[in-house]
């Protein structure tokens, strides 16, 4: 099986999403993560009805002007009532957000909060340079093992401080682009802190948006560099996933 650990399916246009699930699915499993309340509906939506899809229902720092007193709340009665959510995020820090760090750093408690109380693990969003994140995560865990940092993009430095608490590193289509010090912590990822990820359509192909069906290039990629094969690769990454989110299927 190839897991999409990380993509947004619900921000495609419903015409995009309906020539998706023309194409055939199986053998695959997509974690679809949303940014807002908007896109944690659509998500839901569509988890509910392809078996193929689990939804990850985040609150990115560019959404930070939506967050409200009552929006924690929601979320909370949503993930209550939806078996499909298996965790939260993408949550977490960037410097090109609108809002303030202090801002984003609030909200970025709050969900962690929420996912503790409904035993669920976390999916971090951090484009920000700097030990806050890690900070801010060890005020509420003292080991890494139910949190994710997806779309890594870090040095090796950074990897070794996750690892050292077991958290899981996700790397993305941006492997592809073959970023001397992104390969560098590729290769030394251990296989037992690894999943995999498109992050589409954001994360962009050449000239072209994404699709969660790249993830085909994505393990075969990190096959070649870690030097695993790739059916042997499959099966450890859904070990992993299968693991963290505490699938059942």
């Amino acid at each position: 099986m190839l897991i999409d650990s990380h993509c947004h399916i619900n921000t495609l246009s419903s015409e995009e999403r309906g020539n998706f699930f023309k194409k055939p699915l199986n053998g695959y499993l997509f974690v679809d993560s949303s940014i807002d309340l908007e896109s944690t509906l659509v998500s839901l939506n569509i988890s509910r009805k392809h078996g193929c899809i689990y939804s990850s229902v985040g609150f990115h720092p560019f959404s930070a002007d939506k967050f409200f007193d009552n929006t924690v709340a929601k979320y909370k009665k949503l993930i209550t009532e939806s078996p499909k959510v298996i965790a939260v995020g993408e949550i977490g820090l960037d410097y090109k957000a609108d809002a303030s760090l202090a801002r984003q750093e609030e909200i970025l408690r709050e969900f962690i909060q929420l996912a503790q109380k409904k035993e669920l693990p976390i999916s971090i969003h951090n484009r920000l340079q700097g030990p806050l994140i890690l900070n801010i995560l060890d005020d509420y865990y003292s080991s890494y093992e139910r949190v994710v940092f997806h779309c890594f993009s870090y040095s090796m430095d950074f990897l070794e401080k996750i690892v050292e608490k077991n958290g899981l590193i996700s790397f993305s289509l941006n492997v592809l682009r073959k970023r001397p010090d992104l390969l560098a912590s590729l290769k030394a990822c251990p296989l037992d802190n690894l999943i995999l990820e498109t992050d589409s359509p954001y994360m962009r192909i050449g000239a072209r948006l994404s699709s969660p069906l790249d993830i085909e290039k994505v393990y075969s990629f990190v096959s070649e560099v870690k030097r695993i094969d790739e059916e042997n690769l499959k099966i450890k990454i859904q070990s992993n996933a299968e693991s963290f989110f505490s699938l059942k299927r």
